[in-house]
């Protein structure tokens, strides 16, 4: 019974839409979080899971839920090793100082530095659904990542329209504006190391945090995700509500609205509730939790079985089939560049 509850996403959410079609998949999930708890949620059989996984899904490259899942792994099989490793690199305390008491690191930005249009070294903007270069001087390393964030991102699924390379600044998604920022004098050690797990992490923020999903204001209900430092109350049936009320919800004192910690207080708050977080770096807060595990489940094999809530949160993503056949997606894209040109940019 405990491997079957935890067999999808493993925790409240579990199983959510295995019996809902996808119109109303938004709403079965809401419905589930509010009404089920564990123990009933827990009752699913298999049956039901095998429904669920062999429900038919719009793609041009899978036929069922099922399908896009295994294809998935198969299309990731000879590069996860390698990507898991580079999920990791997000750990070292040159990214975990950023935004803490104590950064002083060269990658740390003010937020006039993020306002400010001068800063930009080469800026592409999406004219016709193509990168075009509208500031500064193309390089063939910003041309290669221009290429391959249009290839894999879905502009059906979430906002971006300008890609910006500026000098010494922590790697950076504004969903608000649609614009995702990268560092352009770290890209080449980046082609040699994590370029693709950084851009998957920050897609995760432009995908998963929407405008649409929330309204501004100082009090929300108790079902929803709110973030007080942002003034942000989400909607029942947005991501990021329901990834709050599967896990996040006992550390709504300590964490949640904790304001800014120093590096050692992160790696603490990771050392006493390792099991619960995929990375150091996903204690950052929840923005940063979410966009981790989001990672994780784009770019590790599917486990089926999961032992930990961190393990959990990885599944989160696979009961949403949108995000099941856009993992797939991604992964037989990212194998089709390996193979024509031996690299993935």
């Amino acid at each position: 019974m405990r491997k079957l509850k935890k067999m999808i996403i493993g925790g409240v959410t579990a199983i959510l839409v295995l019996l809902a079609g996808c119109q109303e998949e938004e709403k079965a999930v809401a419905d589930l979080v509010e009404s089920k708890n564990i123990e009933e949620v827990g009752q699913v059989d298999v049956a039901e899971i095998n429904d669920y996984w062999s429900q038919p899904i719009d793609s041009e490259i899978c036929q069922t839920i099922g399908e896009c899942r295994d294809l998935g792994d198969t299309y990731g099989s000879d590069y996860f090793t390698d990507f898991s490793g580079t999920l990791k690199q997000r750990d070292n305390r040159a990214y975990l100082s950023v935004n803490t008491e104590e950064d002083k690191s060269v990658l740390a930005f003010a937020a006039n530095d993020m306002m400010d249009e001068d800063n930009s070294i080469a800026r592409y903007e999406i004219i016709e659904d193509q990168f075009v270069l509208t500031k500064g001087e193309e390089e063939s390393v910003f041309k290669s990542i221009a290429d391959v964030v249009l290839a894999l991102f879905d502009r059906n699924k979430g906002n971006l329209q300008i890609l910006d390379f500026r000098e010494d600044i922590y790697p950076n998604a504004n969903p608000y504006d649609g614009k995702l920022m990268l560092p352009s004098n770290l890209i080449t050690h980046w082609l040699q190391s994590a370029t693709i797990s950084t851009l998957i992490h920050e897609y995760g923020h432009l995908l998963l945090w929407n405008k649409a999903d929330f309204v501004n204001s100082d009090t929300c209900p108790e079902d929803q995700f709110h973030l007080k430092k942002y003034w942000e109350c989400y909607n029942t049936g947005s991501y990021m509500n329901l990834y709050y009320q599967a896990f996040l919800k006992d550390y709504e004192e300590q964490w949640l609205d904790a304001g800014i910690k120093t590096t050692e207080e992160r790696v603490a708050f990771y050392e006493k509730n390792k099991e619960s977080f995929v990375s150091v770096y996903a204690t950052v807060d929840p923005y940063e939790d979410i966009a981790e595990s989001f990672s994780h489940f784009m770019l590790t094999p599917y486990n089926d079985s999961p032992q930990s809530i961190s393990e959990e949160k990885v599944n989160f993503f696979y009961q949403f089939p949108e995000w099941v056949e856009y993992r797939a997606f991604v992964l037989k894209e990212l194998k089709d560049r390996k193979e024509d040109t031996g690299s993935f940019y």
